[in-house]
């Protein structure tokens, strides 16, 4: 590998972390290497969760220091954050010891769940830069929770990324979602309830801002103000964060487009109501008139 990706790469030293899933009639195998994680969302709550391969961990840590190494910072000689990738080819270097005796292993863990058709609900696979900010019940919450109101699975790892964005992660992102028969299925109510949850924060939107006053909207007041409030029916596991709404400037937009309009506009509006109202009441005697006319 080390020569095939000298060939293919040149002077590229860097290297990747893998999870992965084989699911058989009867069982599931988790396959990761490094600190990308597989989870297992059974009977509505977290069943089974891979391990993060980190240099702190006293098993790993034993390996890298056999091979000359420390473990500084909870990094692997104070640089890399994961004690087993692929890649990495210059943390196995050390000479006289074997691929997963090295600094970096590239020996995966491989775990066999067996399956349970009544009670298994979906798989998330996903990198670290969203297990930074979401931990795994509030993960298998905010899937559980968005499959109830949509059956798109792009869409819902979509919302997992966007969500975790706006909580502060600044890694990269990638998420996979595999989901059983018995996975949560659209509810009615949760759609409803997701509707009046976005009718709801619009409008408090609109609120926060005209009481600001003059000029360009204070975006971060908004969503502290907001956040400082006991708001119904917020996505578990995501809260404010997952709110599609927020997460676009249109709501702003608009809301601000509304406080910018001259008093003259809104004088023009209301006269060219009143127009077609007195509009429709001279087309609703008219045809009282035909009518009568008629008999």
């Amino acid at each position: 590998m080390r020569v095939m990706s000298e060939k293919k790469h040149g002077a590229d030293r860097s290297g990747s972390t893998a999870v992965g899933v084989l699911i058989s009639p009867q069982h599931t195998y988790f396959i990761n290497c490094g600190d990308s994680r597989g989870l297992l969302c059974r009977n509505r709550k977290v069943h089974f969760f891979t391990q993060d391969h980190k240099p702190s961990n006293p098993l790993e840590k034993e390996r890298i220091q056999n091979a000359g190494g420390s473990v500084m910072i909870q990094r692997v000689n104070g640089s890399l954050a994961v004690s087993r990738a692929l890649g990495d080819f210059d943390y196995k270097c050390v000479h006289g010891k074997g691929p997963t005796e090295q600094l970096v292993s590239p020996e995966p863990e491989v775990h066999d769940i067996e399956r349970s058709e009544e009670d298994d609900q979906f798989i998330i696979l996903a990198c670290d830069g969203i297990w930074d900010v979401m931990g795994n019940e509030e993960l298998c919450d905010f899937v559980r929770s968005r499959l109830e109101v949509t059956d798109d699975l792009e869409k819902v790892c979509n919302e997992v990324v966007d969500t975790c964005l706006y909580k502060g992660s600044r890694d990269n992102m990638s998420v996979i979602l595999i989901c059983f028969p018995n996975a949560p299925k659209v509810s009615p109510e949760a759609v409803k309830k997701e509707a009046e949850l976005d009718k709801y924060l619009e409008c408090r939107v609109e609120e926060i801002i005209k009481k600001q006053g003059e000029g360009v909207p204070d975006l971060v007041h908004v969503m502290r103000t907001l956040a400082s409030e006991n708001i119904p029916s917020l996505p578990p596991g995501g809260e404010l964060a997952s709110n599609e709404l927020l997460h676009e400037p249109r709501a702003f937009a608009v809301v601000f487009a509304l406080r910018q309009r001259r008093p003259e506009e809104e004088e023009e509006e209301e006269e060219e109501e009143e127009e077609e109202e007195e509009e429709e009441k001279k087309k609703t005697e008219l045809q009282k008139l035909t009518l009568s006319y008629t008999c």
